[in-house]
């Protein structure tokens, strides 16, 4: 392939277009990253009730805020909200809380079952699940001591090609 100046004009003019897009397009393209999202802390306190946890994971919390700034109007309220229905009524627990859950707004109803399975579950939006996490979630954190995830195999590679040892009780 010869080099002409068609060919070299042509590609220049690629290539500077090219720098201009690369430079400009990140400033228009996308939100920050929900790493860079600082959490306040009353979506940290709601969280603690919600998961009994006195440390949520971090990187979980950032992702679940920002997504809840994605889907709802007002999350920052409406977590007030729900914090507040909970402090209020520290006792409730099971089929009681989902009952008070039950009665308030729609947009609280939302929120609790979002912020739930996100945390317990790392998915959001059951109507078209997104997952913002794995291994972190809430379910594993509490089982970690006795369970491995189900990505995770408990042996070297191929581990379970060789049959197991065989014990003689009758020593």
């Amino acid at each position: 392939m010869s080099l002409t100046r068609r060919r070299l004009l042509a590609g220049s003019a690629g290539l500077f277009a090219a720098s201009i897009a690369a430079r400009w397009l990140p400033v228009f393209a996308y939100a920050p990253p929900a790493e860079a999202i600082s959490v306040p802390a009353h979506f940290m306190t709601l969280s603690q009730m919600l998961t009994g946890m006195a440390q949520p994971d971090p990187l979980l919390a950032r992702r679940l805020y920002s997504w809840l700034h994605q889907q709802f109007d007002d999350p920052d309220g409406d977590i007030q909200r729900l914090s507040a229905l909970l402090t209020s009524q520290p006792d409730l627990q099971g089929n009681a809380l989902l009952t008070v859950i039950a009665q308030q707004s729609s947009a609280l109803r939302d929120l609790y079952q979002a912020l739930i399975s996100g945390w317990y579950l790392g998915v959001v939006n059951v109507a078209q699940p997104e997952c913002l996490a794995f291994e972190n979630i809430v379910s594993y954190r509490l089982v970690k001591t006795s369970l491995l995830p189900p990505s995770y195999a408990p042996g070297e590679p191929d581990f379970w090609i060789h049959p197991p040892h065989q014990e003689n009780s009758h020593a």
